[in-house]
């Protein structure tokens, strides 16, 4: 955690803060948003391959794999790159996943009206970067990482053995794991690199 900061003779402090978490909020964004269209194009083709495809062991294998996409598609949902953890949020923030906690707290960072003094405000962005730097991390951490190679597997032992297609099940366990560790890999650390700088400094 960083120490706390005052603005005395670095009025700049704030400044670099604010601007670490507008950039951190813009690739949080863009990762979100971007997995979201990525996932949703594979349920809409997925759909449309169980709604078609004839062969009971080649339909079972495509309504394993829209399962999982679709499980990949709601994980956006608990994210811990939302934000929404250490919040009180109520179902309509939780259910909007185009609403990110984030914007409002850089928006009240934004307003100097807002503020009884800019040390005040300096320790709040402080705290904001660490919240999503923390955010970042757990993204990024192993249990998430086993998470999702859990899903894929639970998935794929489901095709094998009620749909006996070993085949896709292996052809779908790799290339899924190798897909979801890169995609997860991709996570913004936007803020995780701005508060090991900040600290550098101190």
């Amino acid at each position: 955690m960083v120490s706390p900061i005052t603005m005395r003779g670095d009025e700049g402090r704030l400044a670099t803060v604010l601007e670490a978490l507008r950039r951190s909020l813009a690739a949080t964004r863009k990762y979100i948003f971007g997995s979201m269209a990525f996932y949703l194009v594979l349920v809409t083709v997925f759909a449309i391959l169980v709604a078609t495809v004839k062969d009971p062991e080649a339909r079972g294998a495509d309504l394993g794999i829209l399962i999982l996409v679709s499980l990949g598609l709601l994980g956006l949902w608990i994210s811990a790159l939302r934000g929404l953890h250490g919040r009180k949020i109520n179902p309509a923030v939780f259910l909007n996943l185009f609403r990110l906690p984030l914007t409002e707290d850089l928006r009240k960072m934004e307003d100097h009206d807002s503020w009884d003094s800019e040390e005040e405000r300096l320790r709040k962005a402080v705290e904001l970067l660490e919240h999503q730097a923390a955010a970042e991390r757990e993204h990024r951490d192993w249990p998430n990482r086993l998470l999702s190679l859990s899903v894929i597997t639970a998935i794929d032992l489901l095709i094998w053995l009620a749909w006996k297609n070993w085949v896709m099940a292996l052809v779908n366990q790799v290339i899924a794991m190798i897909v979801s560790q890169v995609h997860i890999s991709m996570g913004p650390r936007r803020a995780i690199e701005a508060l090991a700088s900040l600290e550098e400094r101190e």
